[in-house]
Protein backbone atom coordinates (compact mmCIF):
# COMPACT_ATOMS: atom_id res chain seq x y z
CA UNK A 1 0.00 0.00 0.00
CA UNK A 2 1.34 3.46 -0.95
CA UNK A 3 2.02 5.77 2.08
CA UNK A 4 -1.06 8.16 1.67
CA UNK A 5 -2.22 10.16 4.51
CA UNK A 6 -5.49 10.46 2.99
CA UNK A 7 -5.59 6.70 3.64
CA UNK A 8 -4.92 6.97 7.17
CA UNK A 9 -7.92 8.47 7.49
CA UNK A 10 -10.10 6.00 5.84
CA UNK A 11 -12.33 3.65 7.39
CA UNK A 12 -10.48 -0.01 7.82
CA UNK A 13 -12.22 -1.82 4.89
CA UNK A 14 -10.96 0.98 2.41
CA UNK A 15 -7.25 0.89 3.68
CA UNK A 16 -7.69 -3.11 3.34
CA UNK A 17 -9.44 -2.52 -0.92
CA UNK A 18 -6.02 -0.49 -1.11
CA UNK A 19 -3.51 -3.29 0.05
CA UNK A 20 -4.31 -4.85 -2.75
CA UNK A 21 -3.50 -2.25 -4.96
CA UNK A 22 -6.88 -1.20 -6.69
CA UNK A 23 -7.18 1.86 -8.14
CA UNK A 24 -8.26 3.09 -4.51
CA UNK A 25 -4.90 4.22 -4.20
CA UNK A 26 -4.50 6.38 -7.27
CA UNK A 27 -7.88 8.55 -6.72
CA UNK A 28 -5.89 8.97 -3.01
CA UNK A 29 -2.61 10.35 -4.35
CA UNK A 30 -5.17 12.47 -6.62
CA UNK A 31 -7.08 13.60 -4.05
CA UNK A 32 -3.90 14.28 -1.50
CA UNK A 33 -1.98 16.41 -4.37
CA UNK A 34 -5.85 18.66 -5.31
CA UNK A 35 -5.22 18.94 -1.78
CA UNK A 36 -1.71 20.20 -1.52
CA UNK A 37 -2.09 23.75 -2.31
CA UNK A 38 -4.80 24.48 0.21
CA UNK A 39 -2.41 22.40 2.96
CA UNK A 40 -0.24 25.00 1.90
CA UNK A 41 -1.38 28.13 2.56
CA UNK A 42 -3.10 27.12 5.28
CA UNK A 43 0.40 26.08 7.09
CA UNK A 44 1.59 29.69 6.22
CA UNK A 45 -1.68 31.15 7.30
CA UNK A 46 0.01 32.40 10.35
CA UNK A 47 2.64 34.41 7.95
CA UNK A 48 -0.05 36.18 6.39
CA UNK A 49 -2.00 37.03 9.28
CA UNK A 50 0.76 38.47 11.17
CA UNK A 51 1.02 42.33 10.25
CA UNK A 52 5.21 42.09 10.31
CA UNK A 53 5.25 39.10 8.44
CA UNK A 54 2.35 38.93 5.57
CA UNK A 55 3.28 40.46 2.46
CA UNK A 56 2.52 44.06 1.18
CA UNK A 57 -0.37 43.50 -0.58
CA UNK A 58 -1.94 42.43 2.44
CA UNK A 59 -1.40 45.07 4.61
CA UNK A 60 -4.48 47.22 3.56
CA UNK A 61 -6.78 43.78 3.95
CA UNK A 62 -5.47 43.12 7.57
CA UNK A 63 -6.20 47.05 8.20
CA UNK A 64 -9.66 46.68 7.28
CA UNK A 65 -10.24 43.93 9.77
CA UNK A 66 -9.58 46.28 12.26
CA UNK A 67 -11.05 49.09 11.35
CA UNK A 68 -7.89 51.16 9.70
CA UNK A 69 -9.10 50.88 6.07
CA UNK A 70 -9.94 54.52 6.06
CA UNK A 71 -5.59 54.96 6.28
CA UNK A 72 -5.55 53.15 2.79
CA UNK A 73 -5.74 54.14 -0.71
CA UNK A 74 -7.09 52.28 -3.41
CA UNK A 75 -4.41 51.12 -6.12
CA UNK A 76 -4.56 50.63 -9.76
CA UNK A 77 -4.70 47.02 -9.54
CA UNK A 78 -6.96 46.72 -6.99
CA UNK A 79 -4.63 46.32 -3.58
CA UNK A 80 -4.93 49.63 -1.34
CA UNK A 81 -1.66 51.34 -0.37
CA UNK A 82 -0.72 53.09 2.75
CA UNK A 83 -1.96 56.57 3.05
CA UNK A 84 0.77 57.19 5.80
CA UNK A 85 4.88 58.77 5.64
CA UNK A 86 7.31 55.52 5.73
CA UNK A 87 4.65 53.29 3.61
CA UNK A 88 3.19 50.31 5.13
CA UNK A 89 5.42 50.73 8.23
CA UNK A 90 3.23 52.56 10.52
CA UNK A 91 0.22 50.97 9.14
CA UNK A 92 1.68 47.63 10.29
CA UNK A 93 2.30 49.25 13.68
CA UNK A 94 -1.22 50.47 13.64
CA UNK A 95 -2.63 47.19 13.41
CA UNK A 96 -0.60 45.38 16.07
CA UNK A 97 -1.43 48.07 18.34
CA UNK A 98 -4.86 48.46 17.41
CA UNK A 99 -6.69 46.58 19.96
CA UNK A 100 -5.28 49.26 22.87
CA UNK A 101 -5.61 51.88 20.95
CA UNK A 102 -9.41 50.85 20.20
CA UNK A 103 -10.23 50.27 24.21
CA UNK A 104 -8.96 53.68 24.99
CA UNK A 105 -10.33 55.32 22.07
CA UNK A 106 -12.05 59.10 22.63
CA UNK A 107 -8.94 59.88 25.06
CA UNK A 108 -6.02 62.60 24.45
CA UNK A 109 -4.02 59.44 25.24
CA UNK A 110 -4.71 57.46 22.71
CA UNK A 111 -5.16 60.19 20.06
CA UNK A 112 -1.65 61.16 21.07
CA UNK A 113 -0.19 57.52 20.96
CA UNK A 114 -2.05 56.96 17.57
CA UNK A 115 -0.13 60.02 15.98
CA UNK A 116 2.75 58.85 17.30
CA UNK A 117 2.67 55.57 15.54
CA UNK A 118 1.55 56.63 12.51
CA UNK A 119 3.70 59.58 11.74
CA UNK A 120 6.67 57.46 13.03
CA UNK A 121 7.63 60.38 15.21
CA UNK A 122 7.05 62.02 19.00
CA UNK A 123 5.97 65.23 20.13
CA UNK A 124 2.85 65.21 19.25
CA UNK A 125 1.16 66.92 22.18
CA UNK A 126 -3.24 66.75 22.89
CA UNK A 127 -4.62 69.68 25.01
CA UNK A 128 -8.30 69.61 26.37
CA UNK A 129 -10.21 73.11 26.72
CA UNK A 130 -11.86 72.50 29.72
CA UNK A 131 -15.80 72.46 29.29
CA UNK A 132 -15.56 73.36 26.00
CA UNK A 133 -15.43 70.00 24.27
CA UNK A 134 -12.83 70.79 21.96
CA UNK A 135 -8.94 69.64 21.55
CA UNK A 136 -5.77 71.02 20.48
CA UNK A 137 -3.25 68.71 18.86
CA UNK A 138 0.25 70.43 18.56
CA UNK A 139 2.13 68.68 15.75
CA UNK A 140 5.75 68.83 15.58
CA UNK A 141 7.52 70.10 12.50
CA UNK A 142 8.88 66.92 11.32
CA UNK A 143 4.83 66.06 10.34
CA UNK A 144 4.49 69.86 7.96
CA UNK A 145 4.40 68.16 4.96
CA UNK A 146 1.84 65.45 6.22
CA UNK A 147 -0.56 67.91 7.93
CA UNK A 148 -3.20 67.06 5.90
CA UNK A 149 -2.75 63.27 7.45
CA UNK A 150 -2.93 64.89 10.75
CA UNK A 151 -5.78 66.14 10.12
CA UNK A 152 -7.80 63.70 9.12
CA UNK A 153 -6.50 61.03 11.71
CA UNK A 154 -7.73 63.34 14.35
CA UNK A 155 -11.25 63.83 12.97
CA UNK A 156 -11.59 60.23 12.64
CA UNK A 157 -9.87 59.46 16.35
CA UNK A 158 -11.51 62.51 18.11
CA UNK A 159 -15.01 61.53 19.95
CA UNK A 160 -17.69 63.13 17.62
CA UNK A 161 -19.12 65.77 20.19
CA UNK A 162 -15.49 67.42 20.46
CA UNK A 163 -13.72 69.80 18.03
CA UNK A 164 -10.45 69.80 17.10
CA UNK A 165 -7.68 72.15 15.73
CA UNK A 166 -3.89 71.43 14.39
CA UNK A 167 -1.38 73.50 15.06
CA UNK A 168 2.34 73.38 14.06
CA UNK A 169 4.54 73.56 16.92
CA UNK A 170 6.67 76.62 17.40
CA UNK A 171 10.14 76.53 16.73
CA UNK A 172 13.18 77.52 18.95
CA UNK A 173 13.06 80.31 16.67
CA UNK A 174 9.66 81.85 16.73
CA UNK A 175 10.11 81.10 20.45
CA UNK A 176 12.76 82.94 21.10
CA UNK A 177 11.76 86.16 18.82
Amino acid sequence: MADHALLGVLPEVFRDAAAQGLPLVALAAVATDLHAPVLQVLDGLDEVLDPFRTPERMVGYLASWVDLDWLTLPGPDGVSSPALPRGSAPLRDLITASADLSARRGTAGALTDFLRIAMGVSGFVVTEVPGAFHVRVQAPHDVEEYLDVVRRIVATIKPAHVTAEVVLAATRREEDA
